[in-house]
């Protein structure tokens, strides 16, 4: 006779819906196919946003979506806070499975804190198991203000609390904890606990797949998008332990989606929901003077118009005082005439790439340079390309920043992509720098994406071609809506709006996320750069 099983089938940070269809038949399977008594499917965080369906949807396609395979426990991650708070409420009401939110006390809509799941076996014993669900509470991840002011409790000590009040008053053999937090805090969750025991610690915010067992704790991180799903089987004995914790016997395996085919319904329904995006391919983005060519053509090897522009762009909308990019991230190598569409921008910046503003001295900034165009002519993937005002002279080193004198003792404020600092394509000045600083270094996934830096730099430039918020306020109330902003870009250009464009204004402007741009929202914001689309 054997005791109680409880299966989870776990993704987390899934910011994309593609691999859906595929997690929809590994549910499936795994509900018909040498079934537990109970199934559960597990989010831990990082759906809502963002991506660029979520910009244009505030992530009710995901929803829909994950209301279908269906996922049946989720929780917050610090992305789902890129989306109005508004617009995060409805999000919330529209799941269909249970939203654990454990260490964000008051949040309204209300969300339990803990759940209590009954396993029966056949012929067997039931046995009762804890859930609950917390998210970092790191404050370099999040903008003042989040939750509207809300306090979010230490995600570890209030895991151990609520798991102990679970097993000593609520009956629970044992506690399942989704976190969203960094792996080191997960296994600092692991390790500090005692008795009570969380049996399972379900995490997200590494998009990278862990497994591993730290004491009488499991951890286990799917990765990001539904690339892979860790099935998690428990199984108790039949007969309960006369001492001790009642800790169930644990076996994980991460299933590679790729590997299984597509439910059919499932495809339809991401088909339905992602269409607005293929639509943007075609959505210009910046029209181009007549005669003016822009290339991306030789990134690995030379400065281009396209890298130096994306470069500038990026550097504006971060306030940074210079930018570098990875040629090998820039890969159209193309010439473009006329325009330039997002479709376009997709080609040029095919990976989400994470980008971040690190504090450096001139020093770092010129070995960086210096060293990734050392191979030059011969191409490497680490050569940089740089913003319209970081001059570099024929013969690599940095001679202006900002068009102002370099100085190599000076503290710079430079953008660029996160993973540079972690030894991609070998940019050695900046791997040096991170190890001999790694204080200085922001955390993984605190930075934003790449392209989506690069269409709100050209929203704002679009928002200062309109004449500023008197010229949008069309009615007057003192609010710039929506349908104001398509109205005055209609009216500015003669085309129909981008939308695209029209939601990367109110990301860039819409400080408290309420769907409409104020007039002190509007000027709290440095607009700069010279480079206008339209």
């Amino acid at each position: 006779m054997r005791g109680p099983t409880l299966r989870l089938v776990c993704v987390n940070d899934v910011y994309s819906l593609e691999n859906l269809p595929r997690l929809r038949t590994l549910v499936r399977r795994c509900t018909t196919e040498e079934p537990a008594d109970m199934l559960v499917t597990t989010l831990a965080g990082d759906f809502v946003a963002p991506s660029l369906l979520s910009s244009l949807d505030r992530g009710e396609g995901m929803i829909d979506c994950l209301n279908a395979i269906p996922i049946t426990h989720v929780c917050f991650g610090n992305h789902e806070l890129d989306v109005p708070a508004e617009a995060l409420a409805d999000r919330v009401r529209q799941f269909r499975g249970t939203w654990l939110n454990t260490n964000v006390p008051g949040y309204v809509p209300s969300l339990p804190a803990s759940q209590v799941l009954t396993v029966r076996g056949e012929g067997t014993r039931p046995v009762r198991v804890g859930l609950v669900g917390v998210l970092t509470e790191d404050p370099s991840l999040y903008r003042p203000g989040v939750f509207g002011g809300l306090p979010i409790l230490p995600a570890n000590a209030t895991v151990l609390a609520a798991a102990r009040a679970l097993v000593e008053e609520g009956g629970c053999a044992c506690v399942l904890a989704l976190t969203h937090q960094s792996l080191a805090r997960d296994r600092a969750l692991a390790l500090s606990q005692g008795d009570p025991p969380v049996a399972l610690i379900v995490g997200g915010h590494e998009h990278e797949p862990y497994i591993e067992q730290l004491g009488s704790a499991w951890l286990v991180k799917a990765g990001t998008d539904a690339l892979y799903a860790a099935v998690v089987d428990l199984a108790w004995s039949p007969v309960a332990p006369s001492s001790g914790p009642d800790l169930p016997a644990v076996t994980v395996r991460l299933v590679p989606l790729r590997e299984l085919p597509e439910d059919e319904a499932m495809r339809e329904l991401v088909d339905q929901r992602t269409a607005p995006v293929r639509a943007l391919h075609v959505a210009t983005l910046l029209r181009l003077r007549p005669g003016e060519v822009l290339s991306s053509v030789g990134t690995r090897m030379q400065q281009t118009s396209v890298g130096a522009m994306i470069a500038t762009w990026v550097r504006d909308d971060l306030g940074a005082d210079a930018c570098l990019i990875n040629g090998g991230g820039i890969r159209g190598a193309r010439e473009y005439r006329g325009a330039f569409t997002f479709g376009d921008l997709e080609t040029e910046l095919p990976f989400p790439n994470e980008v971040v503003v690190v504090t450096m001295p001139g020093r770092v900034l010129r070995d960086a340079v210096l060293g990734s165009r050392s191979n030059a002519p011969r191409p490497a993937p680490g050569y940089l390309q740089v913003d319209e005002g970081l001059g570099v002279d024929a013969d690599g080193r940095v001679t202006t920043v900002r068009a102002e004198a370099f100085d190599e003792a000076r503290e710079y404020r430079v953008a660029t992509v996160r993973v540079l600092f972690d030894g991609m394509d070998n940019v050695a000045a900046l791997t040096r720098f991170a190890q001999e600083h790694p204080e200085r270094i922001p955390p993984r996934d605190s930075g934003r994406e790449l392209k989506m830096i690069v269409v709100e730099a050209l929203s704002l430039a679009l928002w200062r071609e309109l004449g500023g918020f008197e010229r949008c306020d069309l009615d007057g109330d003192a609010r710039v809506s929506v349908d104001e902003l398509r109205r005055s870009i209609e009216r500015a250009s003669g085309e129909s709006a981008p939308t695209l464009l029209v939601e990367g204004i109110l990301r860039a402007l819409d400080a408290d996320r309420d769907g409409s741009i104020s007039e002190e929202e509007a000027r709290a914001r440095a607009l700069v750069g010279d480079r206008l689309p339209g």
